[in-house]
């Protein structure tokens, strides 16, 4: 657990150039759909899924990804298979968001964020335990790991001024927190939701949570770093 209070959760988030959001910069295994991409979209969300590297997204094979988009972008209905042989469906997109689900308990989102002259680029997976939790890792434009551009917030982050006179109570019911992110790329905003309402029976909640922890912190970004 981060921070010892931090539940893990799988979000990517990649940082990319502006130049770099070509098929020039792109990893030479996404050669193959390069064509097919570039005239259409280049450097918008879609582009971004469809050039995923496969260890980025391991059950999504390129061609499945791309049947995916064929489906979306035709007003087609139609749900393809992961590696795994689990739904996989694209459920929104625009220029700078898509939202695609694979299986029953995975949704994620990639959002392009534009970033003085850099571009910065969110794949964002949340997972239900049953309840809602999302992480999150740093790639560049070829997803290689780099310096987070949002740090985890800790249990500090979360603690309302009442809940900051009462936290060695709300660490002890609280042992750790999960959040349900989403991300506005055209606002610039990350938002966290707490979603350990769910992890409570009813009757529990009010001594758990109460008016001691905030049920959502928001970052904006400023520059190349999300900031509370």
């Amino acid at each position: 657990m981060r921070a010892g209070y931090i539940l893990p959760g799988i979000i990517f988030l990649a940082v990319a150039t502006a130049t770099a959001a070509t098929p020039e910069a792109s990893p030479a295994s996404a050669d193959p759909i390069s064509a097919t991409m570039t005239a259409r979209n280049a450097g918008s969300a879609q582009w971004f899924f469809a050039m995923a590297p496969d260890d980025v997204l391991p059950l999504l094979p390129a061609n499945t990804r791309l049947d995916m988009l064929d489906y979306y972008n035709s007003g087609v209905h139609r749900e393809s298979a992961d590696a795994s042989g689990a739904r996989a469906v694209v459920t929104g997109s625009s220029d700078r968001s898509l939202r695609f689900e694979v299986g029953d308990t995975c949704r994620f989102e990639i959002d392009v964020f534009p970033a003085g002259s850099d571009t910065l680029v969110a794949l964002i997976e949340t997972i239900a335990y049953p309840m809602r939790d999302s992480r999150i890792q740093w790639f560049d434009a070829r997803w290689q790991p780099v310096r987070k551009a949002l740090e985890e917030p800790s249990l500090a982050d979360w603690l309302t001024p009442d809940g900051r006179k009462h936290r060695a109570e709300v660490e002890e019911m609280n042992p750790f927190i999960t959040y349900e992110a989403t991300a506005d790329a055209v606002r610039g905003v990350i938002t966290l939701r707490n979603t350990m309402e769910t992890y409570f029976l009813p009757q529990d909640r009010a001594d758990a949570i109460g008016n001691y922890m905030h049920p959502e912190l928001v970052y904006r970004l400023k520059g190349k770093r999300f900031v509370r």
